[in-house]
This record gives C-alpha cells, sequence and structure tokens, in this order.
C-alpha cells in the first residue's frame, strides 16, 4: 500500500479481481502509460465474445501493452477505439486516463487462469510529442511484471491476443516483416552456413521441368539456379481465412536453360527470406511446379514480364529444403547465368525512356519524410515512401527517387543525408528502379527524369556494400574513384543537406494552359466541401493532392525566426486601411542589405509586397488613405512555429518585425577531411480543425460585400514540420523522431528531449505564405501554407524558371525566380534577391481573380492535418 493507503498500482483491481464470480468491467483509478501499439489482422473468431456488436468490423485489431509503472499489461482494444491508433493519438509514450477495461476467459485454452484484457473506454491525456510519460522513464531499468504471465501462456514472442495468428504486422503498412518471431534465436541471425557439394544426384534443369507441370509430380529432382531478384514480402491474410503466417515472397531465379519464379508461403517463407539475397547460388527439393500465377489467371506472361514457371515451396506437402552453395568456389557444373547489374549515370538517365529499369548509386544530398499512400492493389491497405537526392558528378542535377518499402527495414532506418560538417558519408545503391517522366520532343530526352523502386528493388547504405556483386561494376569504380578525386568540389553541396519536410515531384507545369491539358485532363475538381470531408477522414501521414477553384481572401506572411517583434504584411482585397509606421522607424525605400548577396549558405527572406516608384517615399497621410487592401502594423507578440497558423477574421491587417538575425551555419574547417576513403574500403573486392462563423473581409466589392457567413478552416497543421531541416548528426534522434513514421514500442527517452524542431537550422525558405482561399459559393474559406522556392538554394528548386516575381508567377511556378523573363539564353543575367517589397504586385484586382489551386495535403497525426499550396493558376476562360 502507498500512502494514505492507497493502492500500490492502478492494476490493483486486477489483481483481486480472479476467478469465476470476477467482475466483467473494471476501472482503472490513475493514468497509465501506452508502452507499445501492435496491429494484427482479425480473422473469423475475432469477433466474438467482448468484441462483439462493434458496427462494422474492421480488418484489424490492436493489440496495446499498458504500463503503471509496475506491472505491464495487454489488452486488445474495442473496434471503435481504433481511429485513434489510426490517426496516430493513442500510440507508444502517451498516457491514458478513465481506462475502462473488459475481462473474459479464453475458452480455447485450457488453462482456467488465461484471461483476455478488452480496453472498453480510455482517454487520451498526453500524446507523447515532448516528455514521454514518467510511468516509462524507468521502464529500461527494471523488469515490469506482466499481468498477462500466466499458466499455459505461450514462452515465445508476443502473439496477438484475439486472433489465430503467429506474428504481428507493422503497424503503417504491410509489406515489412515486423517482430521478434523473424529474428528465431535458434538461427542467431545468420544464414545457414554455405556447401561446397550438392545433395543427392541427377539435378534437373528448368527447361526439363516445364514439361512436368501438368504431370502434379511431388518429388522432382533438385534444381540448382542462381537467385536474380528478390521480390517485396506480401501478406495475404484475410478477416475471413485462418492462416497462422500470411506471408508470400516471390525470388526470381534462373539457370543457364530458363528462368522461374520461386514462391516461398507461409512459416517457409519466415524461414527463409531475410536470408535470401540476389546473387545466391542455391539448390532446391521438394518444390511443386505449377504455371505463373498470370497463366492461371488467364493473363499473357510477356505482359506481366513473369517467367511461365512457378515453383512453390512450403513446409508441407512436401516439405520443402533450400541449400546454399558458395559462389566463390566457381562450380562449372551448376550451369547457372552471371547476375548482371545496369548501372547508368545522372548524365545517362535523360536518354532512357519511360518504364525502362536500371541501377543507380550516388551520394545521399536529401532524404525526405516518411509518407503513406492508399495501395492501389489491396483495399485499406497503405504503401509507405519517401523521396531521396542522389549525385554522381555527372551532371549538377541529382537523381530524384521515390523510395518504397524494400523489405529492408534496418538498413532504410539507417538512411539519412550526408553531413560534411560532420565528416559523415552515406553511399546509396538502388537496384532495378524504373524511370519516370515525360518524352517531349524528337530527340527522344526525357523531361523532368525520376525513379520509383520496384516490387524487387534493393537498397544498401555504408555497412552493406561489402561481398555484393555490383562492386566489381565499372560504373561503381568510376563513381568511387570520382568520390575520392572530386570531394573538395562537392563540399559546397554537402555542406547543407535536407532532410524531412514537405517535398513533391516532378514539378507542374507553370501556366494555366500547360496545366489544363497535362493534369487537369486526367483529375477531378473537387469541392470545397469534399475538400472538409477528406481532411476529416486522413489516416496519420497519408497523403493526397486535390485541384480546387476559387478565390485569394487574404495573403498573410510570416518569417520562419523565432524572435519577437517580427512583421506580418497582410493582404486583404476590398479593405479600407492605412498605413501607418513603426515606432521610432521611419519608412524608407532603401532595400534591406539582409536580402542582398544571399548565397547557398543562406536563402533570402520571401519578401512580400511591391511598392510602386511613386511610392517609393515615405507616403503622406493623403497618399496613405488612397492605398486601400494594403495596411501594416506592428504585433510585438512572438511567432512560434509549432503553432497553428491563424485564420483570417475581421482584423485588418498584422505585421511583426522581421527577423533580423542570422541563423548561424556550421561551417567545417577546410583543413577537416571528408572520410570518403574508409567508406569506399566495402567497394574494394579484397490541433482540431474547427469550424468558425464570421464575416470575412467586409467591405466593398462584389463578391465580398455579399457574404454575411462563412465557415472558416484555419490550419491545423505545425508550420516547422512542413520545413526541410539542414542535417546534423547532433540533432539526428530529433529530426527522426520528427519526419520517421511513429514506432510501435517505447524506445526509450530522445538524449535531445527539450529541444525543438524550431532550434534546427531550415534547410530551403526563411519564410511563408499564409493564403486564404474562398470557395466559388462564398460558403467555405481554407487556410493554406505557401512555401515558395528559392533558387540556388532550395533543394526543391531543380530547373529555376524565369518570370518577374510578380505574385501570381510565383503562385504559379512555385516559387521566386532569380533571372530575368525574356531574352536569349546568353542574355539572361541572375538579378539579386527580391527586396521585401517586390511580391505580391500587382494586388489590384486580385480579389477578382478566379484561380484554379492544387493542393498538397498530408496528416501530421491526431487532428493536425497541413495543406500545403503547390500552384495557383489564374483561370483566363471559364471552366
Amino acid at each position: 500500500m502507498a500512502e494514505g493507503g492507497a493502492p500500490a498500482s492502478v492494476f490493483s483491481p486486477l489483481l483481486r479481481a480472479h476467478g469465476a464470480g470476477a467482475a466483467r468491467s473494471l476501472s482503472c483509478w490513475g493514468p497509465v502509460a501506452v508502452f507499445s501499439v501492435e496491429r494484427c489482422r482479425r480473422d473469423p473468431s475475432s469477433g466474438g465474445g467482448l468484441l462483439r456488436d462493434c458496427g462494422l468490423p474492421e480488418a484489424d485489431l490492436y493489440d496495446v501493452s499498458l504500463s503503471d509503472g509496475r506491472w505491464l499489461l495487454r489488452a486488445t482494444l474495442r473496434p471503435p477505439l481504433n481511429l485513434l491508433v489510426r490517426r496516430n493519438e493513442l500510440r507508444c509514450g502517451c498516457e491514458l486516463e478513465q481506462v475502462r477495461l473488459g475481462v473474459e476467459y479464453d475458452e480455447r485454452r485450457a488453462s482456467a487462469g488465461c484471461r483476455l484484457f478488452v480496453v472498453m473506454e480510455a482517454r487520451v491525456v498526453a500524446n507523447g510529442d515532448g516528455a514521454p510519460s514518467p510511468l516509462l522513464k524507468e521502464t529500461r531499468c527494471r523488469k515490469l511484471q506482466d499481468l498477462n504471465d500466466e499458466a499455459g501462456r505461450w514462452a515465445g514472442p508476443d502473439l496477438p491476443l484475439r486472433a489465430r495468428r503467429r506474428c504481428y504486422l507493422p503497424l503503417w503498412d504491410s509489406s515489412n516483416y515486423y517482430g521478434d518471431v523473424w529474428f528465431p534465436e535458434s538461427n542467431n541471425d545468420h544464414p545457414p552456413a554455405p556447401s561446397q557439394h550438392p545433395k543427392g544426384a541427377g539435378n534437373i534443369c528448368l527447361r526439363q521441368l516445364e514439361g512436368c507441370i501438368s504431370q502434379k509430380r511431388k518429388d522432382h529432382p533438385p534444381v540448382v539456379v542462381r537467385i536474380l531478384r528478390k521480390c517485396r514480402l506480401c501478406h495475404y491474410g484475410r478477416p475471413d481465412r485462418y492462416a497462422e503466417y500470411p506471408f508470400q515472397a516471390k525470388f526470381l531465379a534462373a539457370d543457364k536453360s530458363g528462368m522461374a519464379t520461386l514462391v516461398l508461403w507461409n512459416s517457409f517463407c519466415m524461414d527463409w527470406y531475410r536470408y535470401l539475397e540476389p546473387g545466391m547460388v542455391i539448390q532446391l527439393y521438394n518444390y511443386v511446379v505449377k504455371e505463373s500465377y498470370a497463366t492461371r489467371m488467364g493473363q499473357d506472361p510477356g505482359l506481366t514480364m513473369e517467367p511461365a514457371l512457378e515453383l512453390n515451396l512450403n513446409t508441407r506437402n512436401p516439405a520443402a529444403d533450400i541449400t546454399i552453395f558458395n559462389d566463390k568456389s566457381g562450380n562449372t557444373e551448376w550451369q547457372v547465368p552471371p547476375l548482371q547489374y545496369t548501372f547508368v549515370t545522372r548524365k545517362e538517365l535523360s536518354q532512357l525512356r519511360p518504364g525502362d529499369q536500371c541501377d543507380v548509386i550516388g551520394l545521399v544530398t536529401f532524404v525526405g519524410r516518411q509518407e503513406r499512400i492508399r495501395s492501389q492493389e489491396h483495399a485499406g491497405e497503405f504503401v509507405v515512401y519517401r523521396w531521396v537526392h542522389l549525385i554522381d558528378g555527372t551532371m549538377p542535377e541529382p537523381f530524384v527517387l521515390k523510395l518504397f518499402s524494400t523489405c529492408q527495414p534496418e538498413i532504410q532506418a539507417q538512411i539519412y543525408p550526408c553531413s560534411i560538417s560532420d565528416n559523415t558519408v552515406t553511399f546509396l545503391v538502388c537496384t532495378n528502379v524504373r524511370v519516370e517522366g515525360k518524352v517531349v520532343d524528337a530527340s527522344g530526352q526525357t523531361m523532368c527524369p525520376h525513379l520509383f523502386s520496384t516490387k524487387y528493388s534493393q537498397v544498401f547504405i555504408n555497412g552493406h556494400h561489402r561481398g555484393k556483386l555490383y562492386v566489381k561494376d565499372p560504373k561503381v569504380r568510376a563513381f568511387i574513384q570520382w568520390i575520392r578525386t572530386a570531394k573538395d568540389k562537392e563540399r559546397e553541396r554537402l555542406s547543407q543537406t535536407p532532410f524531412g519536410g514537405c517535398y513533391s515531384f516532378p514539378p507542374l507545369p507553370c501556366n494555366e494552359r500547360n496545366f489544363r491539358k497535362e493534369v487537369l485532363g486526367v483529375s477531378t475538381l473537387t469541392t470545397m466541401w469534399e475538400l472538409k470531408q477528406l481532411m476529416e477522414q486522413l489516416d496519420y501521414r497519408e497523403y493526397r493532392r486535390v485541384t480546387i477553384q476559387g478565390r485569394i481572401c487574404c495573403v498573410k506572411y510570416k518569417s520562419l525566426g523565432t524572435d519577437g517583434g517580427e512583421e506580418v504584411l497582410v493582404f486583404k482585397p476590398g479593405v479600407a486601411g492605412s498605413t501607418g509606421k513603426r515606432a521610432g522607424v521611419t519608412e524608407s525605400p532603401v532595400v534591406d542589405l539582409s536580402y542582398q548577396g544571399t548565397g547557398r549558405s543562406r536563402s533570402p527572406e520571401i519578401p512580400l509586397i511591391r511598392t510602386s516608384q511613386s511610392q517609393k517615399t515615405t507616403p503622406s497621410p493623403r497618399q496613405m488613405r488612397t492605398r486601400k487592401g494594403l495596411t501594416y502594423r506592428k504585433r510585438p507578440a512572438q511567432v512560434r512555429l509549432n503553432e497553428s497558423t491563424e485564420s483570417s477574421e475581421g482584423e485588418t491587417a498584422v505585421t511583426q518585425k522581421r527577423n533580423r538575425s542570422e541563423n548561424t551555419v556550421v561551417n567545417s574547417t577546410p583543413n577537416q577531411e571528408l572520410s570518403f576513403a574508409s567508406a569506399c574500403k566495402e567497394f574494394y573486392t579484397s490541433s482540431d480543425d474547427t469550424e468558425m462563423e464570421s464575416s470575412v473581409c467586409p467591405g466593398s466589392g462584389s463578391w465580398i460585400g455579399s457574404l454575411s457567413k462563412l465557415q472558416h478552416l484555419p490550419h491545423s497543421g505545425h508550420v516547422c514540420e512542413m520545413v526541410a531541416r539542414n542535417f546534423r548528426l547532433r540533432d539526428k534522434a530529433l529530426l527522426l523522431n520528427t519526419f520517421e513514421l511513429q514506432p510501435s514500442s517505447f524506445i526509450g527517452v530522445r538524449p535531445d528531449l527539450g529541444k525543438k524542431l524550431e532550434q534546427c537550422e531550415p534547410a530551403c525558405c526563411r519564410g511563408y505564405y499564409t493564403v486564404t482561399i474562398l470557395g466559388l459559393n462564398g460558403e467555405l474559406s481554407l487556410d493554406t501554407i505557401f512555401l515558395p522556392t528559392v533558387p540556388t538554394s532550395d533543394h526543391r528548386d531543380l530547373w529555376p524558371a524565369k518570370h518577374n516575381n510578380s505574385f501570381i508567377n510565383v503562385l504559379a511556378h512555385g516559387g521566386l525566380s532569380l533571372r530575368q523573363a525574356g531574352g536569349s539564353d546568353t542574355e539572361i543575367e541572375e538579378l539579386p534577391p527580391q527586396p521585401p517589397d517586390d511580391v505580391l504586385s500587382p494586388v489590384c484586382g486580385l480579389e477578382k481573380m478566379l484561380f484554379i489551386f492544387v493542393l498538397d495535403i498530408c496528416s501530421q497525426g491526431s487532428s493536425r492535418v497541413e495543406v500545403a499550396l503547390n500552384r495557383a493558376y489564374v483561370q483566363h476562360h471559364a471552366l
């Protein structure tokens, strides 16, 4: 008992409530912390007992581990609470109160003491964004007592509580393996030792096996093949089917006579999938020969690019076996082809056509955040991806790679950019990537070429190159030579390597005509009410792109600084205002020197309002009264990045003092040596959305004056999470915690706990616009965040456009231009960064223009949804 006679544990009622007459519903009197959240696919027996009558059954069940600091309790969430997990509100590290647990006995087990717990009700009181719950701080220092640890319990890894499955699924997708069951202790995490000699005699070739398809034999002779490609793991579990290990894995293999698809099923897949790699020579026993799946489904194998022969391996009927050979012995009797690679340089990439496949190697200069999109193959499933930039020295532009899951979670978790200030370098090899782009002219060159990883892609980084067959490839060796000789030339580029933030590729067209032709013709417009409903239904880190039409109701600008006294310049059409002066400061047409001479080491702040030549002097009161729609005043309140962007209401205009403090750039000393040589050794083969009713933009104007009430959706996402940050090892834990997906289990307190993302140096823009969009019907308005690109210093702007930097052109091109529009290429001269009075031009008549807006929407978790304005095009004719 604790002081005052209080129970020693939150779970004390559960310790006393035991036996046939025990209550079936108990409440925890104090807070509990969530130690882990794990997902499994339900089966036909999962809907009984306390999970009955929960509405429409969901495909997934979630098991949570709860801790009060002393005891650990594993329970299943009641399906109505699943939404809290899908939106990342209930997650590891968070704290729950008002927890009501349902208790029942497992009637399938002989042990009379095996109880099952169900979380019937719970309320999240701390989401774990900052410091984790105090109940979890000491969990790594002592052994928690398990309330579920009773007689008859499974002694191995934790299993799903309410489904007859032997493993859990990854929390955010189904294309990876997850859990201790994939790492059996008996194998010591090492593959079986390679053999020098094949077992048995009388090997058969693949061409001979094609004639055995109709025989339905199960005693075929052994076959020796080389693995050419390894496919992404496939989970085929269904709620209406029983299967303990519902996994399938495919490998492309070949010998001298032909090719075949190897299909590993169920527990045999779990035993061998992690150990088999492309390039291995293996011998197969007790396999089943079938036609390929495409052939059985009536498809043409030539169109699916799969062999017509399929070899199936399972643990029964018959029990298959695999022997791995030592490839270095070079046995000519095996008759297997060599593993070949098709590496291309960045210079050669434009010569490839969309759909071609190749391999690439490069230095990592940008790693985006992990996002999710809905799978087109499996309803209800998600696919995880991120964007990566690689350079190889053959062109200034990098490889742009959209990297999906490759079933290598240990490797993908270690992908982060190079950092010359920390003397770290990352080489990345990605195989079997597909070229994407658009062929625009008769020369056959591909416009905006980029790469997608495929289901057969494999990725390797430092520490995983040694022993791979590609280290002998001529282009790989040429890349290593370039690194050794040209590392000093790339020092400037490697000094600022972005990590995270919102990113999209390829860039959209720069004018309305091309947008209608290339994009709008294959996608539909979304209404404002459909957009509102979509934002409410997004799952955690789910990404969507939508296109809407409307008018610009308000424009604000904020810098990304954290000091007080910043300026916020506001544009509201139809508002009669006056231009005020800051106390003790006189308006001057002189350009702010902080915008001059900005190089790659610091991006210029994004300017907002352009002043005409006649207004270069300080305006008189009469002149100020005639400048309708433009006004600014000082707001001393400090602007913090992690706050949601405020909605634009009845206030006329607000400004804050611009952040004049220079961000410190970490510069490595000239004598600092980047450890490229050691990395090359591997290659040597020796907040809630609220609805507000307000009178927006009252005043003169045809559409403004007619509005009395409308619903406004303020931006609920954290703007600081939308901006990429320069990668530094000292910020690694914070950046990974912010831009990676939420882990399933609590992994301990971050070493840099207390540091905020705003303290990490932004990698691109120094400010952002809040553009308020009003729907055509005047019923709903929405705040969006516009992060303009800045040429020569922004990883999002690979091909800088040429325009006059008017606000309409900035919206259409996605950012600023440092070049003059017009003239021949030889006459183009770069312009200095624009002063802060040179962008929002002209503002006259902006409220009368009809725009097409392209929005990138992504859920940051909970009710925080970021809405990024990608492009805005003025409509020159009606839709």
